[in-house]
């Protein structure tokens, strides 16, 4: 294991106009000084941006082995210290976009370990993108392809093994996790059978791995769902969403948020074709689209964010470090609100 140093929190403290107890939360958790005027003063952090590489869990993987990344703040979950957020016995499991090596967003990433959450910035097969399944005429197209990186599987457009899914990926990295991080307690993330113990997993990514998040979502019980950049299943050959939204969920829809920039065309999909996407989720049935630039915090309890904010990149600005000053209640607000 190789720790790398969190993002210097300076560059992203947030510019608060909103509700008190947002406030006073971000206080707690260290991101914005609690006298008017007072200058912040950042305290070290107890932990760091760990780097393990995933054949170090599973000698059988030998492909896509760039690292894996974890954000724990230790001061939360090993030494519960009282002045800060109480753990949350969660994990954050992050997914990628396509070729997505490196730390994942690192500020979106450090700003959920530090109100609690244990934070996994996952590896997987990510060179394909799902975009290749839009000319299908198979309705089930995008959903087998998903699948086939999620659990392992053969479609025409991508093979995957076991051993390389998501799904082995993350299991071999908890168990890895129980034996050399033994005081952070990995460990209650998996079920009794040594599965993946999906109800304490809050599932987030950026395009594919959005998408790849939103489906977790439909097929386990999960704490929460967070797309950004996404979710982009679109098929031109049929002009409609996806198959698979429309399926029966087995996390209710209240608990996937959506935050995409309204310029977004990435990915073979428009900002419009999108939003039919997320109609096919039924989010709207939580309130209408929200743009983040004119309602503040918390966004009328909506569970479709949007953006126009300037941008030379609209697919990845809504969760880059540069955005942190912009976006960091967005944030805030897809980590904590309440779930049905």
């Amino acid at each position: 294991m190789r720790s790398l140093p969190f993002a210097d929190r300076r560059s992203y403290l947030p510019r608060l106009v909103g509700a008190a107890s947002l406030a006073l939360t971000l206080v707690l958790a260290g991101l914005i000084p609690c006298t008017p005027g007072a200058q912040k003063q950042i305290s070290p952090p107890s932990g760091s941006a760990v780097a393990i590489v995933p054949s170090e869990t599973d000698h059988q993987i030998k492909s896509f082995n760039s690292p894996h990344y974890l954000y724990v703040e230790r001061d939360i979950v090993v030494a519960h210290q009282p002045k800060l957020p109480p753990d949350r016995h969660e994990l954050l499991l992050w997914l990628p976009g396509t070729n997505g090596q490196g730390q994942g967003p690192a500020a979106f990433c450090e700003l959920a370990a530090r109100i609690g959450y244990r934070v996994v910035v996952l590896m997987y097969p990510d060179d394909i993108a799902a975009m290749v399944c839009r000319d299908d005429r198979d309705p089930g197209a995008f959903e087998a392809f998903r699948l086939a990186i999620l659990e392992g599987g053969t479609t025409p457009h991508i093979t995957v093994s076991h051993t390389d899914s998501i799904e082995n990926r993350l299991v071999k990295l908890l168990l890895y996790l129980k034996e050399k991080r033994a005081d952070e307690h990995w460990e209650q993330f998996l079920d009794s059978d040594g599965s993946i113990k999906w109800s304490a997993v809050a599932v987030a990514g950026q395009s594919q791995g959005g998408g790849h998040a939103a489906l977790i979502g439909i097929k386990h019980r999960v704490a929460r769902v967070i797309c950004t950049g996404s979710p982009k299943d679109y098929s031109l050959a049929l002009d409609r969403p996806a198959a698979w939204y429309s399926e029966t969920s087995a996390t209710p829809k209240g608990c996937f948020f959506t935050f995409n920039h309204q310029q977004d065309s990435k990915n073979g999909c428009t900002f419009e074709q999108q939003m039919k996407n997320v109609q096919a989720l039924k989010l709207d049935e939580f309130g209408a689209p929200v743009d983040v630039d004119q309602e503040p915090y918390p966004y009328r309890g909506s569970r479709i964010l949007t953006t126009n904010c300037p941008t030379q990149n609209p697919h990845a600005s809504v969760i880059v470090a540069q955005n942190a000053g912009r976006f960091q209640k967005v944030w805030f607000y897809m980590l904590t609100a309440k779930m049905p």
